[in-house]
């Protein structure tokens, strides 16, 4: 049945381009999922898992009647604009359009549902417009602007087919839609065609800048009139960075490219200090023996056997206690990289893992950056961060779109690897392995020599030029959600001179800078050993910020549950000896690995705090700054009061049940004492008759029975029971 005979899907389409027109995509979402809900219909489940699993294909609908089919297309393409706008997962987006269009087909064909399909497909070409404007590639939105074009030539020409009923719709509900669309990728041509020119003669930019305003704003004034909020603002905030392109970029100045440089991107993950002992003898009994198979080579992730790692030189105060380090080296993860004109450039990151002895596992992949734009190195930088825009990566033939979603699933799936290791244990270790993906990240990244070419010609730039250029604040600024325009980064204020840790370990003109989750190390006048060792020192820093970091949640979490665990008592009728004295031996066992774990984390916090972690004074000055950078001081102020804390408590706890433990014991033995002795008793009191029925049996005329005989027997039980009983009130 086509729309023009079914009122029904008439109804859906209606409803579904009143939260079109309205911008209010999430809520389109949801009333076609309730609609599916209400109906009890098996698209429901397919709904429900959009998240998950974007794709839904043909055999999977083909029991779902027209009118749930229809209701599937609208939530999958009000999902998909919903994430377009309140988030970066471009891909998943796409995805879902696609979905959505995979409903369309399943519906009888003709001009009207065709249509529908070509109004889905413009949303992935936005889609392309959006990583343009991320990434700072005009070319892709000028692309995708042209596919845009291309669309609307082909929906023109199936108008003609349309029947009556068809017009009705199309003048309703498409019409202004498409207008709309016109008048965006109207602007975008134009912003992109500016955006190309942008690293040409700043003349000609302004030029052109001129010339093409009026179209620009005439655009905007549409999309504004048309109530699409939306679309004129986004477009409308593609004009300030050219603005300053034009009014600020020196004529001459050319476009920078890293020529050589490399991003190092690590999460982290705290290992239960239970454990960390065992952990620690487990590898190096892996290394020294190099057994066959073991549950921690990590084979199902292709990695190699571990490797005992050794610290550079330059840490004197650690490197004895920190012998224990071991490292996985695991396939590469690739993805495609700012392939302009088709051409097919990856970028390729080497993954390892590494085991710090304290108890942090650090997983860093790192690619080279070479001969990446300014632009480009941005991007690199943003693919560490919660707010990155998802890829099409692969990793040992899985993939993902996300660095954290990795870095999520290997983690899960060490922690289980990590629990099988030490399956002696009689439950799973909880929280064997804790860590946050938003958090627990750190983006470093290394510039080793710079270019800037000006008309086609590419020279070396020296470490004083660079903080001149226009372009300077490309490599410095601290990473943010927001990507309003390309290169929007020129609009940002740079970090202070102040910030700069170069003063201590490199040339005056040089520039380090660092925070919690990222670093630039602009190392320009350094030989490639001062850069490594730079490089490791900001990566050891950051494993011991975080290993603090979430040693500091899981021991909230342990001191919480110290504080509400209540101590065990007499009246308490479950309590035996033997819990308690597994109790203790467990408590005693835990607390024996929290001192360790306490020593160690005051000897490194007094070695931070003293300046004593380096061998060379520079050092010392700037591995001081770094953890200022990266506020060490609160956590380390923190995590030395808690864990004092939780020691107390853990030190009361076992005297207590200590105590306790040995009042049960010593009550039982007085219980076994008093048992015996009632036992004792009774068999006296049976040897009393044995010994009147020898008596009468003799010969010796003694004859003790009867009354007399119960008399006596009765007589002597009860002073027994009058002995036992004084017996015990003097043991209480």
């Amino acid at each position: 049945m086509s729309f023009e005979q079914n009122i029904g899907q008439q109804i859906i389409l209606t409803k579904f381009f009143e939260y079109i027109r309205s911008e209010n995509f999430e809520q389109c979402f949801h009333w076609a999922k309730t609609e599916l809900q209400a109906n009890n219909s098996p698209a429901f489940t397919l709904v429900n898992q959009l998240e998950d699993q974007a794709t839904i294909t043909t055999q999977s609908i083909e029991n779902i009647n027209n009118d749930e089919i229809l209701l599937l297309f609208c939530a999958c393409y009000g999902y998909a604009r919903h994430e377009v706008e309140e988030s970066n997962w471009y891909n998943h987006a796409e995805t879902l359009v696609r979905s959505s269009i995979t409903a369309l087909k399943a519906l009888p064909s003709c001009a009207f549902n065709k249509t529908l399909q070509q109004f889905a497909v413009i949303q992935i070409d936005i889609c392309y417009i959006d990583r343009g404007i991320y990434t700072s590639q005009e070319w892709l939105m000028a692309q995708a602007a042209e596919n845009i074009d291309a669309h609307l030539v082909c929906i023109n020409e199936l108008t003609a087919e349309f029947n009556d009923v068809e017009c009705q719709l199309y003048s309703e509900h498409l019409v202004q839609e498409f207008s709309s669309y016109r008048h965006f990728s109207a602007g975008v041509s134009i912003i992109a065609q500016l955006c190309a020119i942008r690293w040409g003669d700043p003349e000609i930019l302004t030029q052109q800048m001129a010339k093409l305003r009026p179209k620009f704003l005439e655009a905007v004034k549409a999309l504004t009139d048309d109530d699409k909020y939306i679309m004129s603002t986004d477009l409308e905030a593609l004009w300030p960075s050219l603005r300053f392109f034009s009014e600020n970029r020196p004529k001459g100045s050319g476009e920078l490219f890293v020529e050589r440089g490399a991003i190092n991107i690590s999460y982290f993950a705290c290992v239960n200090h239970t454990v960390t002992r065992e952990l620690r003898q487990s590898l190096s009994n892996i290394v020294d023996q190099a057994p066959k198979t073991h549950k921690l080579y990590l084979e199902d992730w292709g990695a190699e056997a571990p490797q005992r790692n050794m610290l550079n030189d330059i840490w004197a105060g650690i490197s004895k206690n920190f012998e224990d380090i071991y490292s996985w080296q695991l396939p590469e993860l690739t993805m495609p990289f700012r392939n302009k004109n088709g051409k097919d450039s990856n970028l390729n990151f080497a993954v390892e893992l590494i085991y710090y002895p304290m108890g942090i596992f650090a997983l860093n992949l790192k690619a080279q950056l070479n001969n990446v734009s300014a632009s480009g190195v941005r991007h690199a930088m943003s693919l560490g961060t919660p707010f990155a825009m998802d890829q099409k990566m692969r990793w040992h033939n899985q993939d993902m779109g996300l660095l954290e979603e990795f870095a999520e699933n290997r983690f899960i799936e060490l922690a289980n690897s990590l629990n099988s290791n030490f399956d002696h244990y009689e439950k799973p270790v909880s929280d064997i392995l804790s860590f946050n993906k938003t958090e627990n990240r750190y983006v470093s990244t290394l510039l080793d020599r710079i270019v800037e070419c000006v008309d086609g010609e590419c020279a070396a730039v020296t470490a004083k030029s660079i903080k001149s250029h226009f372009a300077y604040p490309v490599f410095v600024l601290q990473q943010r959600e927001l990507r309003s325009a390309v290169d929007d980064w020129c609009l940002r204020t740079v970090n202070s001179e102040s910030f700069n840790l170069n003063q201590d370990c490199y040339n005056h003109e040089e520039f380090a800078y660092t925070n919690h989750h990222e670093c630039v190390l602009g190392l320009l006048q350094q030989p490639n050993w001062v850069i490594e060792q730079s490089a490791e020192m900001m990566g050891v820093a950051a494993a011991i910020n975080n290993l603090f970091q979430l040693t500091n949640k899981r021991l909230d979490k342990q001191l919480k549950f110290s504080l509400d665990q209540a101590l065990p008592t007499l009246s308490d009728k479950k309590i035996t000896a033997s819990k308690l004295k597994s109790r203790v031996e467990k408590l005693q066992t835990e607390g024996e690995c929290l001192k360790q774990f306490t020593n160690d984390a005051h000897w490194l916090l007094d070695l931070i705090s003293a300046g004593s972690m380096m061998t060379f004074p520079d050092h010392t000055r700037m591995i001081q700054k770094v953890f200022k950078h990266m506020d060490f001081e609160k956590l380390h102020i923190r995590t030395q009061s808690t864990l004092d804390k939780i020691q107390n408590r853990q030190e009361e706890i076992i005297s207590e049940t200590a105590k306790l433990y040995e009042k049960i014991r010593t009550r039982n033995s007085k219980r076994f004492t008093r048992v015996l002795s009632g036992s004792m008793a009774l068999i006296s009191i049976g040897a009393l008759k044995d010994i009147f029925d020898i008596l009468n049996g003799s010969k010796l005329g003694v004859n003790i029975s009867g009354p007399l005989q119960v008399s006596i027997v009765v007589l002597f039980a009860m002073m027994l029971i009058i002995l036992l009983v004084n017996k015990n009130g003097n043991e209480k």
